[in-house]
This record gives structure tokens, C-alpha cells and sequence, in this order.
């Protein structure tokens, strides 16, 4: 009977054995096949951001990119697009970085990772493996474990290591006298029922330290001196974290840190296991004694464990870029000076498939005015550079054959919408946020301003005249220029006059095709002239007096606007 105990053995671990090589073959195709494409997998914006604003919270000196510039660029999109990463805490760390403002925390070591991962598959691999096991959506919670008072304690759970401890004596005790065992089932077991519930969320709180910890220390391998800036933590706190991850395994239910495809086998045994360890918990208190023992290493290790949430996530961000550089046709990295214009060679948006390229130069204290149709590419213009510069300062990544510049702070005034809780329309709204831009554009810190359709709402001449003084003050105080640079998309051709000394002249241009307008995307030098709506009002069969009318008024604006001259700037007073 027991040869025949130890051959179902045998056949039991060779089988677990066989199948964990078995399922690690299969992770290993799954994530082989995904490199250098995009990954459709669930992303929680609302958890992300939070943790976004936590982070910046408890990190001194580092800035956000705000809420309007981040819904103007279409951000969101932009980060599903470049979001390759394995957990959840990948998807915090890329989403974090990416709304840093200006730059990205410690870029030089991210970039060095990021070529390191993207040129090394077997370490690349090996890092996605041992990430594969924090895909539990429950992850996107591990970051407020590290927040004072995240998890409630009481100081009357000290009572339950005494009574684990009494039971044990009791289970000692027991060829003596089976009594000593009855007398603490009476105490322990109303005492488990009676505190399951807030013992249960504790447990749940920290079920996921185990695996996270684990992950840290699979990890290790990475850690080398070029990259410690983000790594280090791996070396460094790991082991300060041992008990906690030992705790946290049996507060989880899964002793073995078992990941959601593993081994049935294997997944029996943590089954059994479990089970036994639910009966030892009726009298020994096992959950409650090390929620209480968990609490206190938590509390004692909070920074650590903030630190390897941080170094963990970074890994997967920089594999996550790795992966999108690897599957973009065009890319470069970005060339930094501190002075001199941003030059921006055949830019592409990361949205766009086929896109078309396009090129632009940006001199400190100066700006571009871009003229053209509805449709024909002005508002996605002043995307691509927003999200070009951003990917430029946070991930190293540009989407351009070639981008030199200095270092920006973005911001933008794109997008409309009526703030309803406050009761504003649009107007007012896009007022206010302009007026944040002039303040803004008083700091010595380089920005680069993105605008789209100025004052629309109101008549042309008011339109033109406070479109006009706006464009003037973000770029120039009095005599002096400013180093802020400004992108503004617009259809009044007065303005393009009006703000010549300062701004630019680039378009969009169209034609007439037999299906109505043709557009090419090409930005040209020079402000738009075709006269696109004349034009299909002929081709729809409109009137010849309607069209001579026409005709004739657009000759006589013409006219008024070429007799538009820079206003002279009067002294301050």
C-alpha cells in the first residue's frame, strides 16, 4: 500500500511538473506572439489617474500634466496605443510617466532599459514571465497599501497572537488532556466569527504584497548600476519585505503564489492545502494573528513597498515601449539643446494609420499661424506636436525621422465643451483657460502653447482683435520676446496679417474633386487662398448671380484685408 502511495505520487509531481513547463510554454507563445503590437486588455482611466494624482502627492517638486491639455491631445488614446505593458501596475507606471510634466522621472535610466529590454529577448522574456502573475485587476490597489492609514488597525488585535499561541499550547498539551483543546475552540471560534468580517478585508487589502513581492525579487537580475536609479529598490528592499510576502501568501488563499493558468495539479494541492488551513484557522487564528503581524510589517515597510511598486511598474513601462518602438515603422529618439528652435522633421500622429508626414521649425518667442478647410488637418496638427513632444520628453520616443529641441511645458486650448456644473458656456470657458495661458506664459519656463480656432462664438471683429492680443502676449512682453512657442489654427485670414511680425503663415490646402473637396494633409508655407466654398457652391449648381455676388464681395474683403497693418504698440504708462 505504500509502494503503491508513493508511485501516485511520482505520477502526481511529475504530472505538476510537466504541466507548469507545459503552461510556461504557452505564456511564453502568448507573449512572443504580442511583441510589437498592441494589446487590447482592460484599462481602468479612473484608477489610473488616481494613482496618478497620488503619486504626485507624495513626490516633491514633480508636476502634472493638467486635466484640458491631457483630454485636448486625446492622451487617453495616445496611452492605449503605446500601452504594451504585462500588469496593472505597468499600466500605473507608463500612465504616470506619460502625464509627468514636463519630464519624465529618471528618463536617461528608463532609456537605457527600455534599449537594454528591447535588444535583449531573454531577459526581456524572463522579465514578462515573472510580471505575467500581476495581471489580477485587484493591482490597480496595491499603490494605497503604501498611504498613511490605507489599512485600519485596532490596538486589541494584539489579543490574537496570545490566543494562536494558547491554542498552540493547548494542541501540545493535548496527551495530557484533550480538555485544554475544547476550552480554546469555546474561546477561538467566536472569536473567528465574530471578527471575520473586518479581519476578511484586512486579509484582502494585503492579498496582493505576496505576489508583488515575488515579482520584485524575480526581478533582481535586472538591477545593474546603469539603471539603478529605477532598479535599485529591487536590490535593496526585497528583503526587507520577506515576512510580508510570507503573510500575505496565506492571507490570499494561495500559498504558492500560483498564477490564474497554473497547473491543475498544482492547483489541487494549494487547494488542499487551503482547506486544511481553514479547519487549523477555526482554533489557531491563523488569518487574524497575521492580519495583525501584516499590518505591522506593512506600517514599518511602507516605503519600501512604494518603492517596489514604482521599480516593478517602471520595468514593465520600459518593455511596453520596447514593444511600441519595435512595431513603429518611424521613430527617433529626441536631441536636447537649450537654446535654438524645435524642429520637428516628418512628424507622424501615433493615432493615424498611413499617416502623413509633415514638417515644422518653432523659434523661441515665435509662433506658427495654420490656415485651411474644416477637415483639411489644422487641429491634428497641433496634436502631433503636443503628443510628440510629450512622448519626446517622458518615454525618449518621437514619432518623427528626425526631432531637436529644447525642453517644453505643454499646454493647450483645443478642444470645447460648457462646464454644466458651473454653469458656463463654452465662450466663457475658453475665455477663462486663455487668460490661464497669458499668466502662464509670464513664467521663464519654456512652453509650448497649442491653439485651435480662437474667440469662435463671437463677431469677426471682435474675434480677430482678442485673438490678435492674446497671440501677441503669449509670445512677446513690450519689446522683448518670451520663450514660449505657439501653434494656432485659424480661418481668419485678418489675423494671419495682423500678427505677421510674430507668427508664421502655414496652411492646409484643397481642391475640388468630382466627389466635392480633396484634401492632401501637406502643411505649405504661406496662408491658405483657394476659395474652396465658392467653389463647390458651382459645383453644386448654385445660381450664376449667387456666385457673381460672391465672387465680387470676396474681392472687395480681400482688398480691406491687405490694407491691414501691425497696429502700433502704444508705451506703457
Amino acid at each position: 500500500m505504500s509502494n503503491l502511495g508513493i508511485l501516485l505520487a511520482i505520477i502526481v509531481l511529475a504530472s505538476a511538473v510537466f504541466s507548469v513547463k507545459r503552461r510556461r510554454q504557452q505564456r511564453l507563445d502568448r507573449i512572443r506572439a504580442d511583441w510589437a503590437k498592441p494589446i487590447d486588455h482592460p484599462r481602468r482611466f479612473d484608477s489610473l489617474a488616481e494613482s496618478h494624482i497620488s503619486r504626485i502627492s507624495v513626490s516633491p517638486g514633480t508636476r502634472s500634466l493638467d486635466d484640458r491639455t491631457w483630454a485636448d491631445l486625446n492622451l487617453d488614446n495616445v496611452f492605449a496605443a503605446i500601452d504594451r505593458t504585462t500588469s496593472t501596475l505597468g499600466q500605473q507606471a507608463l500612465y504616470h510617466r506619460l502625464r509627468t510634466a514636463p519630464v519624465g522621472k529618471n528618463l536617461e535610466a528608463f532609456e537605457v532599459l527600455t534599449e537594454r529590454l528591447r535588444d535583449d529577448v531573454l531577459a526581456r522574456e524572463r522579465a514578462q514571465i515573472a510580471l505575467d502573475r500581476l495581471q489580477d485587476p485587484q493591482g490597480y490597489n496595491v499603490w494605497w497599501l503604501g498611504q498613511p492609514d490605507a489599512v485600519e488597525g485596532r490596538r486589541w488585535f494584539a489579543i490574537f497572537p496570545v490566543l494562536t499561541a494558547a491554542a498552540l499550547v493547548s494542541i501540545a498539551l493535548l496527551p495530557v488532556s484533550p480538555a485544554f483543546v475544547i476550552v480554546m475552540l469555546l474561546v477561538n471560534m467566536p472569536a473567528r466569527f465574530l471578527t471575520d468580517r473586518r479581519i476578511g478585508a484586512i486579509a484582502s487589502s494585503i492579498r496582493q504584497c505576496a505576489p508583488l513581492i515575488g515579482t520584485a525579487a524575480a526581478l533582481k537580475f535586472i538591477a545593474s548600476d546603469d539603471v539603478q536609479a529605477i532598479t535599485q529598490p529591487l536590490r535593496d528592499d526585497v528583503s526587507r519585505l520577506a515576512r510580508l510576502k510570507w503573510i500575505s501568501s496565506w492571507a490570499n488563499g494561495n500559498p504558492f503564489l500560483l498564477s490564474f493558468d497554473a497547473a491543475p495539479s498544482l492547483v489541487m494541492l494549494n487547494d488542499f492545502i487551503s482547506v486544511a488551513y481553514e479547519y487549523l484557522n477555526l482554533l489557531l487564528l491563523l488569518d487574524a494573528t497575521g492580519a495583525y503581524f501584516g499590518l505591522r510589517d506593512l506600517n514599518a515597510n511602507r516605503a519600501s513597498l512604494l518603492r517596489i511598486i514604482a521599480a516593478v511598474g517602471d520595468v514593465d513601462a520600459a518593455i511596453s515601449v520596447a514593444s511600441y518602438r519595435e512595431g513603429s515603422d518611424v521613430w527617433t529618439r529626441p536631441r536636447w539643446h537649450s537654446d535654438g528652435p524645435l524642429t520637428l522633421t516628418d512628424l507622424r500622429h501615433p493615432l493615424i494609420v498611413d499617416p502623413v508626414p509633415n514638417s515644422l521649425a518653432l523659434r523661441p518667442g515665435t509662433g506658427v499661424l495654420v490656415t485651411g478647410s474644416n477637415m483639411s488637418g489644422k487641429s491634428t496638427l497641433l496634436r502631433t506636436v503636443g503628443v510628440n513632444v510629450i512622448l519626446a520628453q517622458t518615454v525618449n520616443t518621437c514619432l518623427a525621422r528626425d526631432y531637436e529641441g529644447p525642453v517644453l511645458e505643454v499646454r493647450s486650448c483645443i478642444g470645447r465643451s460648457d462646464d454644466l456644473i458651473a454653469g458656463k458656456s463654452y465662450y466663457l470657458v475658453e475665455v477663462e483657460s486663455l487668460l490661464g495661458l497669458v499668466r502662464l506664459s509670464e513664467s521663464a519656463s519654456p512652453h509650448l502653447f497649442l491653439l485651435d480656432e480662437l474667440f469662435r462664438g463671437t463677431n469677426a471683429v471682435e474675434r480677430v482683435a482678442a485673438a490678435h492680443g492674446v497671440l501677441q502676449e503669449l509670445v512677446a512682453a513690450g519689446q522683448d520676446r518670451k520663450p514660449h512657442v505657439v501653434i494656432a489654427a485659424t480661418h481668419d485670414g485678418e489675423l494671419v496679417n495682423l500678427s505677421r511680425e510674430c507668427y508664421d503663415a502655414h496652411h492646409f490646402g484643397d481642391s475640388i474633386g468630382p466627389d466635392g473637396l480633396v484634401f492632401d494633409h501637406r502643411l505649405k508655407a504661406g496662408p491658405a487662398t483657394t476659395r474652396t466654398a465658392i467653389a463647390l457652391l458651382r459645383q453644386s449648381g448654385a445660381p450664376e448671380t449667387l456666385l457673381e455676388r460672391a465672387t465680387a464681395t470676396a474681392a472687395l474683403l480681400d482688398g480691406q484685408r491687405n490694407t491691414l497693418v501691425e497696429p502700433v504698440r502704444q508705451p506703457n504708462v
